[in-house]
C-alpha cells in the first residue's frame, strides 16, 4: 500500500508543476503500464478484476490528494513570502528616492 501512496504522491507533485504530467512520471517511475491496466480493468474487466483495479487506483488516489494538498499549501505559502518579498523592496527603492 505504501509504495502505491508513494507513486501517487509524486505524481501529484508532477501534476502541481505546469507542463509536467503525472503519466510521465508514472513513465519515468516503471508503473504507466499497471495504471492504465487498471483503469481498463476497471471499465471492462470482470467483478475480480474492477476490484482488484478499483483497489490500486484508491491508493494510488490517496497519494495523489495528500500530494496535491502539500503542494497546494507549500506553493501558495512560497507565492506569498516572494509576493511580501518584493512588495518590501519595492517600497524600499520608492522610499530611496525620496531621501
Amino acid at each position: 500500500m505504501l509504495k502505491e501512496g508513494m507513486n501517487g504522491f509524486c505524481m501529484a507533485l508532477a501534476d502541481s508543476v505546469p507542463g509536467v504530467s503525472g503519466g510521465t512520471v508514472a513513465f519515468i517511475m516503471g508503473f504507466y503500464d499497471r495504471f492504465i491496466g487498471s483503469i481498463h480493468n476497471l471499465a471492462f474487466g470482470k467483478m475480480r478484476e474492477k476490484k482488484s483495479a478499483f483497489m490500486y487506483l484508491a491508493k494510488l488516489g490517496v497519494g495523489w490528494l495528500i500530494g496535491m494538498a502539500m503542494a497546494v499549501v507549500v506553493l501558495s505559502t512560497l507565492l506569498r513570502v516572494i509576493f511580501t518579498l518584493s512588495v518590501l523592496c519595492l517600497l524600499d527603492s520608492l522610499l530611496e528616492r525620496f531621501r
